[in-house]
């Protein structure tokens, strides 16, 4: 069994011939790289009988709208050497494992060759909280949020404005007041208020313009399928405005949900799995 002083650490890359002999690939040198993503606390603790892990595989380049947690179910991540080497792994969840801890302990052997920076583990933390943390929004809303403009509905609209800007975005959040849990009737309209928040720390003021440019083109969306806010009956957009990361207070976000997108993809018609939005941390 792993002891207390074990070495083993979530997001930790187990080496081809682990992963081999743990069989969970087939062969050495298929592209797969197994990830190790049981809590740091969970790997020493005897009453966890498994190590859970994700069978990855290697991809070219990230993919930016898979990055940073901005997929609830496929994520992109970056291991690095001392040497500057980098390797990009895609993690699916449903590639997920469980290995017996004896069995781990027995043939586990940790690639200690490459690490996963400070920033990817806490997306991967991020990620792997966002599958079952995520809100859920009224039906109603996001039925309304499918009505077809121009023969796509509003929300692939609305991952189709947020694709090009989304290495400079860490989340889309919507409040809809004291309605977040209420169905509405049908001609009772949701009132929504929409924050662009940006990255003003990486980012700084190509961000923040990147962000008002989105900002601008949702507000001309709403309004082009729900009419204006004093109009609408389904969904009145009262506001959508960029805000620095640097600007969004606790007080904030326990009045807000995080948008995503989940049932949709740009490179598919007409379902898929998309996310266009980050995960912030609090």
């Amino acid at each position: 069994m792993l002891s207390r002083d074990t070495e083993w650490r979530q997001g930790n890359l187990l080496t081809d011939g682990a992963a081999l002999a743990l069989k969970l690939v087939e062969a050495l040198g298929s592209g797969s790289r197994v990830v190790v993503i049981s809590h740091d606390c969970d790997l020493p603790n005897d009453t966890e009988e498994f190590v859970e892990v994700i069978v990855g595989s290697k991809v070219d380049a990230p993919n930016a709208m898979l990055v940073n947690a901005k997929n609830p179910r496929r994520l992109h991540v970056r291991f690095t050497t001392q040497d500057g080497e980098e390797i990009h792994i895609e993690l699916h969840h449903a590639n997920r494992r469980q290995v017996k801890k004896i069995e781990f302990s027995k043939f586990g052997a940790r690639d200690s060759s490459f690490a996963l920076p400070t920033d990817e583990k806490r997306a991967l933390k991020q990620w792997l909280a966002a599958r079952y943390g995520r809100p859920a929004f009224p039906s109603a809303f996001e039925t309304r949020l499918r009505k077809i403009v121009q023969k796509k509905s509003v929300e692939h609209r609305i991952a189709k404005i947020l694709e090009p800007a989304s290495s400079h975005l860490v989340a889309l959040f919507f409040d809809l007041g004291e309605d977040r849990t209420v169905e509405l009737p049908g001609g009772e309209a949701y009132f929504l208020s929409i924050s662009v928040v940006y990255d003003a720390t990486e980012g700084g003021q190509h961000a923040r313009e990147v962000a008002e440019n989105v900002a601008d083109e949702l507000n001309s969306l709403f309004e082009q399928a729900y009419g204006t806010a004093y109009a609408a009956t389904e969904i009145a957009l009262e506001s959508c405005n960029a805000v620095a990361d640097t600007f969004m207070t606790l007080a904030d976000l326990r009045k807000v949900d995080q948008w995503r997108l989940e049932y949709i993809s740009l490179q598919e018609d007409p379902v898929g799995n998309f996310l266009p939005t980050g995960e912030l941390s609090v």
